[in-house]
């Protein structure tokens, strides 16, 4: 008989402090017998750090303001976490979560098209030697594709930004903040230096290390910081004669 390769649904334990989270997950996880399966509720972090010294799983989905130990303090105490996917309403945990190694981080309100990639990709096997970071795909380059706008990847999926629409970009860590003019901001997995490489030159200026400004948007200069809507910019003084040049006023 040959024998079944069919990978074992994975063991899910979600730890959240929300009683409606673990009903959202529970229906999610039930929808999807052949790839994952519940094993276990934990309503706080200390109950979790209990449950894992005796039931083993595959994936911890794991809430992060949680009260007593959040969910980034739980995972730094685990010598041997499994697979961890964080679920949260705020993407300003990304940074940390991504350097404690995490395999995916999830918005709330979680989608069940996004929960499904998220499984997905807990089941595709690692290629040998591969990278533990899977590199994205190549940037869009406005040049060649759409020469006025950029497609940014997000947590909700990819999105498109005209360039009159983007007043400044702020590194994070490895990531960046896309700040818009409508007020929202976009959090995504660039670098600073890939941004700028697919960013028209004639547009959008370096200012600092950590920002870049769309000259349109820029409504006063005073001392080191641009105004840029209603948003304040430092200027860093190896940027400063750059700035003034893109400026005019030098």
């Amino acid at each position: 008989m040959i024998p079944d390769s069919t990978p074992a649904p994975l063991r899910c334990l979600l730890v959240d402090d929300e009683p409606l989270a673990h009903t959202v997950m529970r229906a999610y996880l039930d929808r999807l017998p052949g790839l994952a399966a519940w094993a276990g509720s934990c309503y706080g972090a200390v109950e979790a750090l209990t449950f894992l010294r005796t039931t083993p799983v595959d994936v911890l989905f794991l809430d992060v303001d949680m009260p007593g130990l959040t969910g980034l303090e739980l995972l730094r105490a685990l010598p041997q976490p499994p697979a961890v996917v964080l679920c949260t309403a705020h993407a300003a945990h990304a940074l940390d979560a991504f350097d404690l190694g995490v395999v995916d981080y999830l918005l709330k309100p979680i989608r069940f098209e996004r929960f499904v990639k998220t499984i997905s990709r807990l089941h595709k096997p690692a290629a040998p030697h591969a990278p533990s970071v899977v590199p994205a795909a190549p940037p869009v380059n406005p040049r060649t594709a759409v020469v006025d706008s950029i497609f940014l990847k997000t947590d909700a999926g990819t999105e498109r930004v005209r360039f009159t629409e983007l007043l400044f970009v702020e590194g994070y860590g490895n990531f960046v903040k896309c700040h818009l003019a409508s007020g929202r901001v976009l959090l995504t997995a660039e670098t600073m230096k890939q941004m700028e490489s697919q960013l028209p030159p004639s547009q959008f200026m370096r200012t600092h290390k950590s920002y870049l400004v769309n000259l349109a948007s820029v409504e006063r200069l005073s001392g080191n910081v641009l105004l840029v809507g209603v948003r304040e910019v430092p200027v860093g003084s190896t940027y400063r004669q750059e700035v003034l040049r893109q400026l005019r006023l030098r």
